[in-house]
């Protein structure tokens, strides 16, 4: 049996692979990218086996490719396009391709192999929109309507519409999962992402031995990308789950200026501050205000499974991570 990554080469895809070589699995990786030398080498020390698949999600015969021959058990949907302002003007059809309907061809894909138990549609908090993630308290799955604006949020609030109507029409168990804002190893570059981490924006000041200027003080779930990752391999093992959408969110807020102070532990030549009168940051917090978190309560009682929620421990693994694979960020 094996575990299909769409998107495997991507951020949220590395993590998955990863967190199935360390078991054992046998995992392939489906992406338009190639995989980074540096993740290469990282997982072929690992004890379980992987595949690399050139495709596009975009291409019917391409997906189906993927799945001939293969035994594919488990699929996880991670290829997306997390799109700004310019490239929703710019090329508004490649965003909605791939995040949705490159996903239909995967669902219908996997439907037509069969043996496919259950596929992960790795979506986003975003598609609550922008007002419904202001203000206090958590979002809870079924309580928070949900009002996107941009093209990103509103390709992943459709993805989950589509994945419901598919799953019963096909007969195929679609299970779609809303993540909170995520950081951690293997965030790369891809062309797929246009805007960084703001944590991992600071971590490449701090290796350059700069200075980060922050324009506030944040505090919200950032959810370590590891935790992401054992938690989707969590719901993929789960016998039934009782919902076909879940939160996947750390029960800890925390903020990049905690970040950073752990950070110049490590690299004792950086410095971070806030911004003063009339300065420009340079990293970006993707918004003037913090988001709302994202409960984890559904998940916690379906299946049994809550998210670590020790940001001091996933610093001081994220830092191990960058001391033995910093290279993966050197172009």
């Amino acid at each position: 049996m094996a575990h299909l990554i769409v998107g495997g080469c991507g951020f949220v895809g590395l993590n998955i692979a990863e967190a199935l070589l360390r078991r054992g699995d046998r995992a392939v990786l489906f992406d338009a990218n190639p995989l980074n030398p540096v993740a290469q080498a990282a997982f072929e020390d690992l004890p379980g086996s992987f595949e690399i698949i050139a495709g596009d999600v975009r291409e019917p015969a391409s997906v189906a490719a993927a799945f001939a021959g293969r035994d594919i058990d488990g699929v996880y949907y991670g290829a997306a396009m997390t799109s700004g302002p310019a490239r929703e003007r710019e090329d508004p059809a490649q965003i909605l391709q791939v995040n949705l309907l490159g996903l239909v061809n995967v669902i219908k894909a996997a439907s037509d192999a069969g043996g496919v138990n259950r596929i992960i549609n790795i979506g986003s908090g975003s598609a609550y929109g922008r007002h419904r993630l202001e203000g206090d308290g958590a979002i809870d799955e079924a309580a928070t309507p949900s009002d996107p604006e941009s093209l990103y949020a509103i390709s992943k609030l459709a993805t989950e519409a589509v994945s419901r109507r598919l799953a019963e029409l096909l007969v195929i168990d679609v299970r779609s999962v809303r993540l909170a804002a995520v950081y951690g190893p293997w965030e790369i570059d891809s062309g797929a992402r246009d805007t960084l981490s703001p944590l991992m924006q600071a971590a490449l000041v701090a290796m350059a031995d700069g200075l980060a200027v922050l324009p506030r003080h944040d505090v919200q779930d950032w959810v370590y990308s590891r935790d992401v990752a054992t938690a989707l391999l969590a719901l993929m093992a789960a016998p039934d789950p009782g919902h076909d959408l879940y939160h996947i969110a750390s029960a800890t807020p925390c903020g990049v200026m905690d970040w950073c102070a752990a950070l110049s532990k490590q690299y004792s030549a950086f410095q971070y501050r806030l911004t003063g009168d009339g300065e420009a940051a340079n990293i970006n917090l993707h918004g003037a205000y913090d988001r709302r978190s994202l409960s984890g309560a559904r998940l916690a009682a379906d299946i049994g499974y809550s998210l670590p929620n020790d940001p001091e421990a996933a610093f001081v693994d994220f830092l191990d991570w960058m001391a033995q694979h910093g290279a993966f960020w050197k172009k």
